[in-house]
């Protein structure tokens, strides 16, 4: 029987070696990725779409004869989305994305992003069901991560909205947050779809429509400095590195960190550069693909035109982590015996009454409705279980929305010693009453805002403090007798906030309190 397809000789030859190693050896399946490798090679590139329709199908070849022509061959490829144009035939497409690239590459060594052209999540993760499955739940194969050598390479999904546009959302922030500070890995590769800081055709109509969403993302790649962030969705090469020039909306960015688009798969290409501002390479309108090379803690990037002339090039070291980071929550953090949280909440509507022992905090400037009255939440952390030979280099605090709100909330540092079961409007202990009722003159609270809360939606929202935030906390640290916790307030607003407080029955929706320290 002779087989033409090469395809299925290559097969039927690997089901009879599988039998035959079966039949005579103990057989064990390794892939390489688990190996513990600190030198390999991997490629990406991004938006291979047609300028109509389907696949740019030549251009795309192109640039996959000339990867595989490389004299070292990549252990697998990374797309930062887009593969197709999309539309009612989106699932044909991939399929046809599929066979093509499957004649240079397996598609288990294909890792891709999900673009707004195949935006579909469940044809997405159907097609490209090789994929890790539900590792975030509810996400299917949109949102995973895998292990290769000394990296984690973590994909986000970008297609999901909110009121101002595409996010991600507070519950994927999360799942990134704790698989990347789980990771114990030397390098962590981030690619999603939208740039969190578009410069051309695309600017203003990527992350950066919802400003605060996209800087609680960047705060946290930021956090665990993150080797490279690589992005699609422009359709040129170009490199931006993100750095404290673009603290914002209460995040304090310490590292800098490349954002790398790779929009040159096929697409319609343009040079278009709306913000200049610390754009380090490009943007440059060629077809192109990007080389990266791990040797231990250095990543080496190179990129190519489809005709292999070198258009950019750079590398970034990480060093060794001498970070250590705490959580604190009632009967969680940093141990099961942990009581050092408070907090409450005190309404000027009922200003001698006491709120400690309730299992849910309320902040609003309008409570009861077309009154003008306000309602304040003051919560505290014991800290006394910092490392005392480390500073504190960034702090982030969770809660867990019950309702939520579309108004802003702002976080201060308190000045007078309150306590949890005694705390009114009128009074911050049971002998003493604040200087102005509701603990917002600045004889009872500093004058500076140290955190902003815009809590949209219900669940875990965790938000950054910013520098002032962080010279409190380590204040706090080093003074443990200044340690007033915070007030958080917002007189003008009309749309309350509800989340959990340290007595709620769940732990795990108890507010927590992060700190990095190094």
């Amino acid at each position: 029987m002779l087989f033409k397809n090469k395809k299925i000789r290559i097969y039927l030859c690997t089901v009879i070696l599988m039998l035959f190693t079966f039949e005579g050896f103990s057989f064990q399946w390794v892939e390489k990725g688990e190996a513990a490798s600190t030198s390999f090679r991997f490629v990406v590139m991004g938006d291979s779409r047609g300028a109509s329709d389907g696949i740019n199908e030549s251009a795309l070849r192109g640039l996959m004869s000339q990867v595989k022509g490389l004299s070292k061959q990549p252990a697998f490829l990374l797309f930062t989305g887009d593969q197709v144009m999309g539309g009612s035939d989106v699932e044909t497409e991939l399929y046809e994305w599929k066979d093509i690239v499957d004649d240079y590459y397996p598609m288990n060594k294909i890792y891709p992003a999900l673009g707004n052209h195949e935006h579909d999540e469940t044809i997405f993760s159907n097609v490209f069901n090789y994929l890790p499955n539900e590792q975030l739940k509810g996400y299917k194969r949109t949102a995973y991560y895998f292990d290769y050598g000394n990296a984690r390479f973590i994909t986000l999904n970008t297609e999901r909205k909110n009121s101002d546009g595409r996010y991600v959302s507070p519950t994927q922030l999360e799942w990134l947050e704790t698989i990347l500070k789980t990771s114990g890995k030397t390098h962590h590769f981030v690619q999603f779809h939208y740039p969190a800081y578009p410069i051309g055709a695309h600017y203003g109509n990527s992350l950066d429509r919802s400003p605060e969403s996209r800087d609680a993302l960047w705060g946290i790649l930021d956090k665990y400095k993150v080797t490279t962030v690589l992005v699609g969705h422009e359709h040129n090469y170009n490199r931006r590195t993100i750095d404290a020039s673009f603290n914002g909306n209460g995040y304090q960015f310490n590292n800098s960190i490349d954002q790398v688009t790779l929009g040159g798969g096929g697409a319609p290409l343009t040079t278009l550069n709306k913000d200049p501002r610390n754009v380090v390479a490009g943007p440059v309108g060629k077809f192109h693909y990007l080389v990266v090379d791990v040797a231990d803690n250095t990543a080496s990037f190179k990129v190519y035109d489809s005709n292999n002339n070198p258009m950019d090039s750079f590398s970034v070291t990480q060093s060794e982590d001498t970070s250590e980071t705490m959580q604190f929550q009632t009967g969680s953090k940093p141990s099961s015996n942990y009581d050092g949280a408070i907090d409450t909440t005190i309404s000027q509507n009922s200003p001698a009454a006491r709120y400690g022992s309730l299992k849910m905090l309320f902040v609003d400037g309008d409570d009861p409705n077309g009154s003008k009255q306000d309602k304040n939440v003051l919560l505290k952390w014991n800290l006394s279980a910092s490392p005392s030979d480390k500073k504190a280099t960034s702090a982030s605090i969770k809660i867990n929305v019950a309702n939520p709100s579309n108004n802003l909330y702002y976080l201060y540092a308190l000045k007078r010693n309150w306590y949890e079961s005694t705390a009114s409007w009128e009074k911050f202990s049971k002998s003493y009453k604040w200087t102005e009722a509701g603990g917002t003159s600045l004889k009872d609270k500093d004058d500076k805002v140290m955190g902003k809360i815009l809590a949209t939606t219900t669940g875990v929202y965790t938000f950054s403090l910013n520098a002032d935030g962080l010279a409190a906390i380590q204040n706090w640290i080093d003074n443990p007798a200044s340690n007033y916790g915070f007030i958080v307030t917002n007189s003008t607003s009309i749309d309350g906030l509800d989340f959990h407080s340290s007595e709620a029955d769940t732990i795990s929706q108890r507010p927590e309190l992060t700190v990095t320290f190094e």
